[in-house]
């Protein structure tokens, strides 16, 4: 589609969240031949203020933008008149009044989150209704074909789901490409993984034990999982190597009591990093250990569950410290068997038989 743009302010969370919306809109510029519209340094959460502009944080500080932009085709958001939207506290300030925004029946269009795509679906053209209908075999909540003629479509802090569940590709070649521009062009820079095989070289397990926001959000199961973890542990990661442990609760001394039982390990006892590099690292090292477990709900512990699919290591995605999702058996899409639910990770979005 000639001269026509996606636009998009990426959803107001952390890092992997936002990663999220980058892999949603890839997927969709690839069916739709829409150009990306690369947005400026935006909010992300532990990285910057809401309200505060001047902290704005730019993601390509640690994700690898000439790896993008080979697999996408893109446009920096400063060389479009879209830069006129940009006011003292937001980047797309009232670009609702005068660009068509997907709002996924949301009405809201000042300070976010806004509703997100839910279980909706984005496409662009059916060539086989048959294949159409299989994907959709789930019968979708919300559908929007992108095959609209405005030059410029803008989706206001709203993308946040998985990319192969929410963006019919028209064909399984299509799928392929798509997953394979993905794995290639949403990547951390490479200086990261030199860094961390330096970090942490040889024989280790991991584990990532959410807190946070947590704490207060999901407060139970959090609480739960600390007040039990050394039973999780026990029989899952091994005494033998150092357990590493990537945690974004900033009391350490909490993990003490672990010592008796593991030679634990955590990144600032390797080195002082700034947040985001200590989130790259963390994913990274994490990633290249033997056995990796992660924590329920946190797409941080998916994203290094699906870099280790990307390198053939051991899959623990349906079963880490704290759930236990039972493998289950479909004949081409997960959802056939098991409701969709943006908290959850399917692999094979990514890495697997899709």
């Amino acid at each position: 589609m000639k001269d026509r743009y996606i636009s998009f302010d990426w959803w107001w969370g952390g890092f992997n969240n936002i990663r999220m919306c980058y892999e949603m809109v890839g997927a969709m510029s690839y069916v739709s031949g829409r150009k990306i519209i690369l947005p400026p340094p935006g909010y992300c959460l532990f990285l910057a203020e809401h309200h505060d502009k001047k902290t704005f944080w730019d993601i390509w500080e640690i994700l690898d933008k000439k790896a993008f932009t080979d697999n996408f085709d893109c446009i920096d958001y400063k060389d479009t008149d879209l830069v006129n939207y940009s006011s003292d506290i937001q980047n797309y300030d009232g670009i609702c009044k005068d660009i068509k925004c997907v709002m996924f029946n949301d009405t809201d269009i000042n300070w976010g989150p806004q509703k997100f795509i839910g279980k909706g679906l984005i496409y662009h053209g059916i060539e086989d209704i048959n294949h159409f209908n299989e994907f959709n075999c789930d019968s979708r909540e919300f559908l929007y074909d992108i095959m609209c003629e405005d030059k410029i479509i803008h989706f206001p802090r709203n993308l946040l789901g998985h990319f192969g569940y929410h963006v019919y590709p028209p064909n399984d070649n299509a799928r392929r490409i798509i997953q394979q521009k993905v794995k290639d062009g949403i990547k951390f820079r490479e200086e990261f993984f030199v860094e961390s095989n330096k970090l942490m070289p040889g024989d280790y397990d991991a584990v990532h034990i959410r807190r946070g926001d947590f704490k207060y959000t999901q407060t139970q199961w959090t609480e739960d999982l600390y007040k039990n973890l050394e039973a999780l542990l026990d029989g899952t990661v091994r005494k033998s190597v150092p357990l590493y442990i990537a945690t974004d609760e900033p009391d350490l001394s909490m993990f003490d009591f672990l010592k008796e039982k593991y030679n634990t390990i955590f990144l600032k006892d390797l080195k002082q990093s700034s947040k985001s590099h200590e989130l790259v690292l963390d994913t990274i090292i994490c990633a290249n250990a033997k056995n990796f477990y992660g924590s329920r709900m946190s797409t941080y512990s998916d994203y290094i569950n699906i870099v280790r699919g990307y390198n053939g290591k051991i899959d623990h995605h349906r079963k880490s410290l704290n759930f236990d999702r039972k493998q289950i058996k479909y004949n081409k899409y997960p959802w056939e068997s098991e409701p969709y639910n943006w908290q959850d990770l399917w692999g094979e979005l990514y890495y697997g038989k899709i």
